[in-house]
């Protein structure tokens, strides 16, 4: 029997035609994925057939590479692919050089050389503002993760693995390539702005149409848009970051979500935004098929956190972000679900015989506490310990970020946990993190790193199902069994750490209560 040929696949939604390939299984962890989809940017079948081979064999060297393992690059390897990043940036911003704001040319020459305080940016962002809070620091941190970000991106783009050594060098030159190019861009901007300044000089406007009767009110609204020009959104996220002090982790994601938006709108002006400029941002979103939800949420909902601390404090008049909706129909396909009792029983089994302490404890701890993934990740050894006869764990801010302040709990260990050899497990461990070969990521949570290890390899156990939620669904199956089993929803509440009502915020739940509601759960 034939092979079918490999044809360009049109997208039923967008109507684009793109290469779509099935990754071979030897390249699936290299990968993270199953499928490969590559837009060929046309609706036109006979331009995508024209397109589809070129992209075909883009693909296959790419695959070629990976399996050819880490590589070494030279030198001159890395700065050739650094100068045409460099080339990309400058070509992107070249029409507007005075409104780029990705790249701070102030801070793009010593980028890698750190501060005292930026060399500690795994604490929490509240102890980093307290102590003497580099404004910089997370600009660098975010020009150094786009460097980065940009650096993987391209080397998993043209499929090439390398080792350590050569991903730094490589980050490196990208990050002078920028910085050359940020120049460009200023010398650029400089240059018209002192050729709009000659002009002016050398051609002042007759007299005859500067006296006006309405030059006082004209000056007067000149004064007040020029002291609106001054609430740039960089003095907005600054304000926010210092009275906020969020999680480290929101500290970043936050401003460079808003940069994104300055990016769009092409200047920094907060006050000179509006509802139309939202609005345009939402659908170029839309256009890029994003899920209505990471707009509302992701997007929209970061900027409107900024303008508002804006006009909290009396720098801007109104958050035009306050009226912006997003309200695409949720699809059937995307509606998340619970693992069912078979999946449960396969995980549970599965990580009983899980020899790495992350596989074989985190997945039970979750099925009967209902604590998040992240929760679970950063437990330390202290944070497990007998309070008069009832063995507990106590989920304190001390160990890592938690979502809010009800997440602060301390709940009884179920039995089951006991039985299962947990506390065996505790007594055998060193004092500090219970999981301490988990690495945490880059804002400090061992949480992240934690919650695609265990994704992964649930997924590897045969659940393939994406509507599957392989880590927060353990919250939602605790929530089902508790109403099953009688337990009173305040104390669910409680164990969740989920926002309480306005009576249960007044007092305590006493431990010997909560281990027989605990026990309830099978």
């Amino acid at each position: 029997m034939a092979l079918a040929m490999a044809t360009p696949w049109l997208h039923p939604r967008s109507g684009f035609y793109y290469l779509r390939r099935r990754v071979p299984d030897e390249l699936k962890a290299l990968v993270g994925s199953g499928e490969i989809r590559r837009s060929l940017g046309t609706r036109d079948p006979k331009e995508a057939k024209r397109l589809f081979p070129a992209a075909l064999a883009a693909l296959e060297e790419q695959w070629a590479n990976l399996r050819d393992g880490p590589q070494a690059l030279s030198e001159r390897a890395c700065i050739e692919m650094a100068v045409r990043i460099g080339e990309e940036f400058l070509a992107h911003h070249r029409e507007a050089p005075s409104q780029q704001t990705q790249w701070s040319v102030d801070l793009g020459e010593d980028l890698f050389k750190q501060s005292a305080t930026e060399l500690d940016l795994t604490r929490p962002a509240v102890d980093l503002i307290t102590e003497g809070f580099d404004r910089h620091a997370f600009k660098r941190a975010e020009m150094r993760t786009w460097c980065e970000d940009i650096a993987d991106r391209y080397l998993a783009q043209n499929g090439l693995r390398v080792d350590a050594g050569s991903r730094s060098d490589f980050v490196w030159a990208i990050a002078d390539a920028t910085q050359a190019a940020a120049l460009n861009l200023r010398e650029l901007s400089q240059g018209a702005r002192r050729a709009f300044e000659v002009r002016t000089a050398t051609a002042p406007l007759p007299m005859t149409e500067i006296r006006s009767t309405r030059v006082p009110v004209v000056r007067a609204a000149l004064d007040r848009a020029e002291q609106a020009a001054a609430i740039s959104f960089e003095t907005l996220i600054t304000g926010w970051l210092r009275e906020r002090q969020p999680s480290l982790k929101t500290a970043y994601v936050f401003p460079r979500t808003v940069r994104e938006f300055i990016a769009f709108v092409g200047h920094d002006d907060a006050a000179a935004v509006g509802e139309d400029d939202l609005i345009r941002w939402k659908d170029a979103l839309l256009g890029k098929e994003l899920r209505g939800s990471t707009i509302r949420n992701g997007k929209i909902g970061p900027v409107r956190t900024i303008l508002q601390w804006g006009v909290d404090n009396k720098k801007l008049s109104t958050n035009i972000a306050r009226g912006i909706k997003v309200t695409t129909k949720a699809r059937p396909q995307d509606r998340k679900r619970d693992p069912t009792e078979d999946e449960v029983a396969i995980i549970l089994a599965s990580a009983s015989a899980a020899e790495d302490s992350v596989r074989r404890w985190v997945p039970w701890l979750c099925a009967y506490s209902g604590a998040r993934v992240a929760e679970i990740c950063q437990l330390r050894k202290e944070d497990v310990y007998t309070d008069g006869d009832i063995p507990v764990l106590a989920i304190r801010p001390e160990a890592g970020s938690l979502k809010n302040e009800n997440s602060e709990r301390t709940i009884p260990v179920h039995p089951r946990l006991i039985e299962e050899g947990f506390l065996k497990f505790t007594a055998r461990t060193k004092s500090g993190p219970l999981f301490p070969d988990l690495p945490p990521d880059r804002f400090g949570s061992r949480g992240g790193n934690g919650s695609k290890i265990l994704s992964r390899w649930i997924r590897s156990l045969g659940m393939k199902d994406p509507r599957m939620q392989p880590n927060h669904g353990w919250r939602h199956r605790f929530s089902t069994l508790s109403r099953d089993h009688g337990l009173r929803e305040d104390v669910t509440i409680y164990m969740l750490g989920r926002q309480k009502t306005v009576s249960g915020a007044y007092g305590g739940y006493g431990l010997k209560m909560l281990l027989e509601q605990m026990s309830r759960i099978p």
